[in-house]
């Protein structure tokens, strides 16, 4: 069990989260109340979770996590609550993450965001690769929880690369439709010729994987689609 799973479960069984769930919908104006936790047990507070309190229950809505043990949160997460599977108890409603924000470096800056779908499936990820403050890179993700399409605004406020497993297309004109295509064998030489436009070759719309994913495998397409398609 990693890190995250363990704060989690620990903080699972502090709140109790699998209460029966007899709520109504939140009344304007809920007082939302903070938990601190020690869940590793060396007297220091890694973990405050912010919830509402019900009738017999606890509704969880957010959580902050010092992972590294600095005094600063570098780990947020949203949470929502999932409808039983079990039919013998079909009010026991459990725990999950719909929404994270991590800061990787430490610099007190999010820089990873992460939007999850039940499961654990991982829905994209937005990063801010250069720290700028701004996510220029989204991440698209299978149903196999890996990475099959990324895509980089190179400063335009939109995509303009678009990055497969062996083919990376390129929009040279800003309208929205990739026009260059290059080859490569890794994430990092696609990025790179990319960028460069080195190797690159005219791109018909017919040809695009991103404008036509009925061409990749099943295998090879996102879960979600960029919305530009």
């Amino acid at each position: 069990m990693d890190m995250l799973r363990f704060l989690i479960f620990t903080l699972t069984l502090v709140f109790t989260f699998n209460c029966k769930d007899k709520s109504l919908p939140l009344p304007f104006g809920a007082e939302i109340r903070i938990m601190p936790v020690d869940t590793i047990g060396k007297g220091n507070i890694d973990t405050n979770g912010y919830y509402i309190a019900e009738k017999d229950n606890y509704r969880v809505i957010y959580i902050e996590i010092d992972k590294n043990g600095n005094g600063s949160s570098d780990e947020f997460i949203w949470q929502g609550h999932a409808t039983s599977q079990n039919p013998n108890e079909p009010a026991v409603r459990t725990m999950v993450k719909v929404h994270e924000e991590v800061d990787e470096n430490n610099d007190g800056k999010v820089d990873l965001i992460r939007w999850l779908l039940p499961n654990e499936l991982i829905a994209l990820t937005q990063k801010d690769s250069n720290h700028d403050g701004y996510f220029e890179t989204t991440q698209y993700y299978n149903l196999r929880k890996r990475i099959v399409r990324r895509e980089i605004d190179t400063g335009k406020g939109f995509p303009t690369i678009f990055i497969f497993s062996d083919r990376a297309e390129i929009d040279t004109n800003g309208d929205r439709i990739p026009d260059q295509v290059v080859l490569g064998t890794s994430d990092l030489m696609l990025e790179e010729k990319a960028m460069n436009l080195r190797d690159a070759k005219p791109l018909k719309a017919d040809d695009s994987v991103f404008l036509n994913p009925k061409l990749l495998p099943q295998e090879e397409r996102p879960i979600l689609g960029s919305g530009m398609n």
